[in-house]
């Protein structure tokens, strides 16, 4: 297997007033094309961190992100954008879904970004929102789905663009017991079927070693 994601001498830190706050300093990690890795950590460890420069939704201080070789800390504009629509699927804990837009309106909207047509678009929703086992909501608003059935909107949200890289921070985070475990599994089986490479944040020990790999941040570095 091919080395699908290298990062090296990653380091971010905030301005928290007068003070600088160190989150992620000298970090490094490698991970397989076709891996599920997790990580895991304390609260405020800098988990969502890592997973936002991984990303590109925020740019490192210092050191490299490697993901099919190109860089994406080095990325600006409109390739940055291109990157997160084309490569990235971002899966969060709380579904972050549209209240006016119907499930399959929000599946859509990533394809609709990219200029495709709104038929085109609904089209490969629905078939996304109908793995993910809402075929049958596919017209209801989020208001009127249940926590998990929101949350696998957001998994039809994150395929819908092919991405070859799934990160997802604490997915299961806001669920219940049963309805994470469920919501687990499916991220499983949509992992080997789309042939992703995921990287999952979760505080879920039992989730975190079914996982291929995984990784405790700590101290600034993965451990």
């Amino acid at each position: 297997m091919s080395k699908f994601l290298r990062i090296k001498g990653l380091c971010k830190s905030f301005q928290s007033g007068s003070e600088k706050l160190q989150i992620l300093m000298d970090l490094s990690l490698e991970v397989e094309q076709g891996q599920m890795v997790a990580v895991t950590g304390a609260s405020g460890s800098g988990k969502s961190t890592f997973l936002h420069l991984v990303g590109g939704m925020e740019r490192a201080d210092a050191g490299v992100i490697y993901l099919e070789g190109t860089d994406v800390n080095e990325l600006e504009g409109s390739e940055l954008a291109g990157f997160r629509n084309h490569k990235v699927g971002f899966i969060f804990q709380f579904h972050h879904l549209l209240p006016e837009f119907s499930a399959l309106e929000n599946v859509m909207f990533p394809l609709l970004l990219r200029g495709q047509t709104f038929g085109q678009s609904a089209r490969e929703a629905r078939f996304l929102m109908d793995e993910v086992g809402l075929a049958d909501r596919v017209h209801h608003k989020p208001g009127k789905l249940s926590g998990g059935e929101q949350q696998r909107v957001a998994v039809a949200r994150a395929l819908v663009g092919k991405p070859k890289l799934l990160l997802g921070d604490e997915p299961t985070g806001n669920l219940d017991e049963h309805t994470a475990a469920a919501l687990y599994q499916l991220l499983r089986e949509i992992h080997l079927r789309h042939k992703l490479t995921s990287i999952i944040v979760t505080h879920n020990p039992v989730l975190a070693s079914q996982c291929d790999l995984e990784k405790r941040l700590h101290g600034g570095q993965l451990v």
